[in-house]
């Protein structure tokens, strides 16, 4: 912000000068103000006071308020960029996943071959209930988490990772296994560039798909697409 004070202020020193060499004093006692705070370091009021005489003012934004800026002065909005460039919001790029077996099968590199991950951190269930002619909104309790990762594979090992936990969840026998047995311990971290500072989430998951995209008309990187649900929702395991 303080570059387009800057360009403002100058703007209006540099119309003064030119109108001096036109023979022009109005011009001079006009930009004067503006060039006294640029002088002064007071770049927020020269700025202003360029506004004020390019644009001119308006009775309903005589209190001190630029009709540029819709009636704000610009120690407001200074105060509002400084206010909002403090704010130490989280970067999509800053993540982390990490996977631990609750059973005997181990994870792969996960978060070293993932570039995505999306979940629904919030999910709830509600069903409409009639109340005379209205309605209202029973609430039907939590739905599952559903963790979707994009990942590349190296010579398998996501591939072959999900195959294991396929034959363990679901034997040839017909039989079932337990979750323990195939469950992962699944927690995403993410936040600001700042350390210490960040938002984490844990779940127990359950395998559901690994789906798995090839084609010849490109040469890239082979993605996998990963999706995992929510085991419980009373920690049991």
């Amino acid at each position: 912000m303080a570059n387009i004070f800057e360009r403002l202020a100058y703007q209006g020193v540099e119309k003064a000068a030119g109108s001096v060499q036109k023979g022009l004093p109005n011009a001079v006692l006009k930009y004067t103000s503006a060039a006294r705070n640029l002088l002064g370091g007071n770049l927020s009021g020269a700025a202003n006071g360029v506004l004020d005489n390019v644009f001119g003012r308006t009775s309903m934004f005589s209190a001190g308020g630029n009709v540029i800026l819709a009636g704000q002065s610009w120690n407001s909005i200074l105060e509002s960029f400084e206010e909002a460039s403090s704010v130490l919001r989280e970067r999509t790029n800053l993540w982390h996943v990490a996977v631990d077996p609750v059973g005997k099968i181990s994870a792969p590199r996960i978060n070293l071959l993932s570039t995505e991950v999306s979940y629904n951190s919030v999910q709830l269930g509600y069903e409409p209930v009639k109340i005379g002619s209205g309605f209202t909104q029973a609430p039907t309790g939590a739905d599952p988490v559903e963790l979707r990762i994009v990942c590349y594979d190296v010579d398998g090992e996501i591939k072959t990772w999900f195959d294991q936990l396929k034959a363990t969840a679901t034997p040839r026998d017909g039989s079932f296994a337990v979750p323990s047995d195939y469950a992962n311990t699944i927690t995403v971290t993410h936040g600001s560039i700042e350390e210490s500072r960040g938002y984490s989430a844990k779940w127990v998951m359950v395998p559901v798909s690994c789906e798995v995209s090839l084609s010849r008309s490109t040469d890239e990187f082979t993605a996998l697409n990963l999706t995992f649900t929510q085991h419980d929702s009373f920690g049991a395991l």
